[in-house]
């Protein structure tokens, strides 16, 4: 069974080395065998997960990713499932559940996702460019079987059309066959009479009419006689049929955003319609929706030019003198057109008064935003004791940072400075802005067999790659700036070197794991490097003393049989580089001259609290 999980680690090893290069699909290939080879392996589950994610969003439909496919969700899922869904990935690629390699990508994925379909209007915005994209259009074409043509700008020009005795013509011809689509259904814009071909999934809504942008309800209707495509996904070009037949990408977001209001106007004027037709005698209607008459009687008039009788009452806006004492019928879509006009108005006011009502709430979320990050700034905020004599803080001013520099950054552990990052390119100094990438490795193999990083553990020192891109605005997260060194493969090398001060772990041992308690990890002793790192030989340092009677100042000590030295295979015990500065005597008239002044931001609270109980001339006696 250990030969099993020998063979899985180095099939896990190979799968993320194929992760990094972006081979998803190579890359569970071997999870997949690591995972047959020793199921109990650690992190395997996560690491599945993860490529499953990253494998989802190469999938695009229509230009974009398949969310659903990143969600492991269904476009017909409903929105309790979508949330599941959401909630089960979101615990196993948590940055602090999961530390495999792409972890925080595939939660940004995740996370992107979920903005988009746990929103409803987004969520139908993007179904509906997904399902025009892959499975259906929509197809207008203007009926002919009967009145006017349309003008020369495609509106029917109703009020000039002089009266015409009846006309007794033939019946029409038997429509020809048409190749119809299972999946889509023909419907009618009652304004405009324009014939239109739509998903079933828009049956009996209310939708915007893309040639004269009123609304009307999509009910099934026949064809259009004059309709004789057998292939729909054709074009009028490229069929030579003239306008008669064309495409019409409608627009997902005007659907959107006015369904609401549409739905708010329709049944307002369905109250005004009912409170009208109390007021007027009328014939017995006959109408398969008793919500919709077939007509109404009402005083006849001349045609005001526009398309709409005069003498309707307020209702209209109308005026009713000088009216004739006849009576015609108006049929239901006559009536619907004239409301709807006025509804138009009210449309365009309703949505222009919600635009405005988004941008206040954008501002306010955008102001709001700015206090809760200056709230987590200040509660992430460190308390640190004020040095003895020197600022440390006047070494790491926005004018300190310059191009192709390393500098250390506090790590969210203990806060000690364990993160580098290489500063490309300084944008601005005020207000600070850098370009940056951030130092990272996934082996220690430069110091031998020791998993130190499988064991949950930072490395602050050895051999690191060089991290993507990012713009980084907070210069409250740099320690100090650190010396390095490109190796022959374009990595950054720091190491430690002569003259330099850094933290040992003091309880340190090969033996620590994930099971270490943070007690027994954070206890640490200040050394000062005397000799360059050498492979063989190690580095050679010598503990650092309190000095009585002040927190941050240290002196070395005058034993030479005090001096360690830390091995290859013990340089891991090196915690983090330690700020220092050498006092003069000058600074004021107690500073000990020579002796070393320690950053206190780098310094663990407990030596900077810590007393010997001894005189200074004790302890250099010793």
């Amino acid at each position: 069974m250990e030969c099993n999980k020998d063979e899985a680690i180095r099939a896990k090893t190979i799968a993320e080395k194929k992760l990094s290069n972006k081979d998803y699909a190579g890359s569970k290939k071997f999870v997949l065998k690591a995972q047959t080879l020793y199921p109990g392996l650690d992190g395997i589950s996560q690491m599945l997960t993860t490529l499953d994610v990253y494998i989802a969003s190469e999938s695009k439909v229509g230009g974009e990713i398949d969310w659903y496919g990143v969600l492991g969700a269904k476009p017909n899922d409903d929105d309790e499932t979508i949330k599941k869904h959401y909630r089960k990935l979101a615990l196993m690629l948590h940055p602090d559940k999961n530390k495999s390699i792409g972890a925080d990508g595939a939660f940004k994925l995740l996370s992107e996702a979920w903005g988009l379909l746990s929103d409803k209007s987004k969520r139908l915005a993007y179904n509906q460019k997904r399902n025009m994209t892959t499975r259906g259009f929509n197809v207008k074409v203007p009926t002919q079987s009967g009145g006017p043509p349309p003008a020369a700008n495609g509106v029917h020009n109703f009020a000039k059309q002089a009266p015409t005795k009846p006309v007794v013509r033939p019946p029409p011809p038997p429509p020809p066959a048409v190749s119809r689509r299972n999946d889509t259904f023909w419907t009618i814009c009652h304004a405009c009479k324009m014939h239109y071909e739509y998903l079933n999934l828009y049956l009996n809504h209310t939708l915007l009419c893309p040639n004269c942008h009123q609304p009307f309800l999509a009910k099934e209707m026949p064809p259009p006689s004059n309709y004789k495509s057998t292939a729909p996904k054709t074009t009028a070009a490229a069929q030579n049929t003239g306008p008669s037949l064309v495409r019409v990408n409608t627009d997902p977001s005007t659907v959107s955003k006015a369904a609401s209001v549409i739905q708010k106007v329709n049944d307002r004027l369905k109250r005004e319609r009912e409170e009208f037709y109390s007021g007027w005698p009328s014939k017995k209607r006959k109408s398969d929706d008793e919500s919709q008459p077939s007509g109404v009687r009402i005083p006849y008039q001349m045609s005001t030019g526009n398309g709409v009788p005069a003498g309707t009452g307020s209702l209209y806006g109308a005026s009713i003198k000088n009216s004739v004492n006849r009576t015609r019928e108006l049929n239901y879509f006559e009536l619907r057109n004239m409301l709807t006009k006025k509804a138009r108005t009210e449309i365009c006011r309703k949505l222009k008064e919600w635009e405005s009502e988004e941008k206040m709430k954008e501002n306010n979320v955008s102001q709001n935003s700015q206090t809760e990050d200056e709230q987590d700034g200040e509660q992430s905020a460190m308390n640190v004791p004020d040095p003895d004599f020197h600022e440390f803080d006047l070494d790491r001013t926005e004018d300190s940072f310059e191009d192709n520099q390393v500098w250390a950054a506090y790590d969210d552990d203990d806060g000690m400075p364990r993160f580098y990052a290489l500063i490309h390119k300084v944008i601005s100094r005020k207000p600070f802005k850098v370009k940056l990438s951030w130092l990272n490795s996934k082996t220690t193999a430069e110091f031998g067999s020791l998993s130190w990083l499988d064991c949950g553990f930072r490395k602050s020192l050895g051999e690191f790659r060089i991290g993507r891109h990012e713009v980084n605005k907070s210069l409250n997260s740099f320690s100090q700036k650190v010396e390095w060194k490109k190796s022959p493969r374009g990595s950054v090398l720091i190491l430690p070197r002569k003259g330099q001060v850094w933290a040992l772990y003091r309880n340190w041992s090969r033996d620590w794991n994930e099971n270490t308690p943070d007690d027994v990890i954070h206890k640490y002793d200040m050394v000062q490097v005397l000799e360059d790192y050498n492979e063989e030989q190690g580095v050679p340092v010598s503990p650092l003393i309190k000095y009585v009677g002040f927190r941050t100042v240290f002196h070395a000590h005058t034993y030479e049989t005090e001096v360690k030295v830390i091995t290859k295979e013990e340089m891991f015990r090196f915690s983090h580089q330690v700020p220092k500065y050498v006092l003069t005597g000058s600074e004021a008239h107690n500073s000990p001259k020579g002796c070393l002044e320690l950053d206190p931001a780098a310094t663990p609270m407990d030596l900077i609290l810590e007393s010997t109980g001894k005189t200074n001339e004790s302890s250099q006696q010793r």
